[in-house]
């Protein structure tokens, strides 16, 4: 499994309702994609807390063939491209995800946190230590959480996906609010 998510950085007085109408028009296009796990349609808001004004969708990817022709394929990645320019795209190795008691459609919000590996420890030693107690928390409100490893910087994320309301002014780590939340086949 792979996680990725692009981020678009957007103005300050960017009308973040734009945003919203284009993921009501077109989330659900992402329903039902072969390969994909889940898509949430993320977004920060200045006016809510957020550092800054930002789309960024985050996703989990069941195959490389999902992830692969959603990125160059038709309709996919093609559309951000044409809208908002081509943006690099993060990806991690999903270590786990641990589904939770809530359903994809009660998603509202998505936390991201960032865990150094120590330098001097192999990642088979420490990965599933460190992942561990996230991946085992109980909270009637999660949806999924998601462990995965940035291989090229050696860092661990911690994703929740969570029906609780965003607090995107949260310290220590990256908070979103979620507009849609696609399941794939």
């Amino acid at each position: 499994m792979y996680a990725m998510q692009y981020q678009i950085a957007l103005p300050a007085d960017y009308d973040m309702d734009v945003i919203r109408k284009r993921v009501r028009a077109t989330g659900r296009l992402m329903d039902g994609f072969p390969g994909l796990e889940f898509k949430a349609y993320l977004v920060q808001e200045k006016a809510e807390g957020a550092p800054r004004n930002a789309y960024a969708p985050f996703y989990v990817w069941r195959d490389t063939a999902g992830m692969r022709s959603f990125c160059w394929g038709e309709p996919g990645y093609s559309s951000i491209v044409r809208d908002f320019g081509r943006h690099s795209i993060q990806d991690w190795t999903v270590h786990k995800i641990a589904r939770g008691p809530s359903s994809y459609a009660s998603a509202r919000s998505l936390s991201f946190q960032t865990v150094s590996l120590p330098d001097d420890v192999a990642p088979s030693a420490c990965v599933e230590n460190l992942s561990a107690p996230f991946l085992s928390e109980e909270d009637g409100e999660t949806v999924a959480r998601v462990a995965a490893v940035d291989v090229t910087a050696w860092n661990l994320v911690l994703v929740e996906l969570s029906a609780a309301h965003a607090e995107q002014s949260a310290a220590g780590r990256t908070v979103y609010e979620v507009l849609h939340v696609s399941e794939g086949s």
